[in-house]
């Protein structure tokens, strides 16, 4: 492929893109905002979605119906994002000792969780990343930690005691 034919498929994926957010972006917020989505999130995903489109077509994958491939990966993204809410709910409710957490836990106690998280060994902050961010079954955190399940499940509850203690502390309030 030559230098310019490369610059006419570059400038033709842009054109579609671009069309596509035109035509179809407030339909792709919309829908963003019907899964839920606040109305930033919601446009930050419609935003995802359209650069992880924009990427397929520049690596020279074919697709053949562009505004259903949006809406899918929209799709995706929003459940992602929910997943990743419910996760941080639940991380967040344990390491609070609290029954149950609130459907949307706030910003700010998300950010001084992860940032209890960063101040963890790194095994514990790898494990706990693996497990609440990454989403990994135990059997696959063993695997790319090079442990064995148990050992995974067991070091994540140390990692899960440890932040207990660094939250319950007078400089995280």
């Amino acid at each position: 492929m030559t230098m310019t034919t490369a610059r006419a498929e570059d400038d033709g994926n842009r054109a579609l893109v671009g069309d596509l957010h035109e035509q179809r972006g407030p339909e792709l917020y919309g829908f963003a905002r019907r899964l839920g989505l606040s109305p930033d999130t919601a446009a930050d995903a419609v935003q995802e979605s359209l650069l992880r489109l924009w990427a397929t077509l520049d690596s020279g994958a074919s697709v053949a119906r562009p505004d259903a491939w949006l809406f899918r990966a929209l799709y995706r993204i929003c459940m992602d994002h929910h997943r990743w809410s419910r996760r941080a709910s639940g991380l967040v409710a344990r390491l609070l000792s609290r029954p149950t957490a609130p459907p949307e836990t706030p910003i700010a106690d998300r950010l001084t969780v992860w940032d209890a998280v960063d101040r963890l060994p790194e095994r514990q902050r790898l494990i706990v990343y693996l497990r609440y961010r990454a989403d990994l079954p135990y059997v696959e955190i063993g695997s790319v930690l090079g442990i064995n399940p148990v050992s995974a499940r067991s070091q994540i509850s140390r990692a899960l005691d440890r932040l207990g203690e660094l939250l319950s502390r007078e400089d995280f309030r």
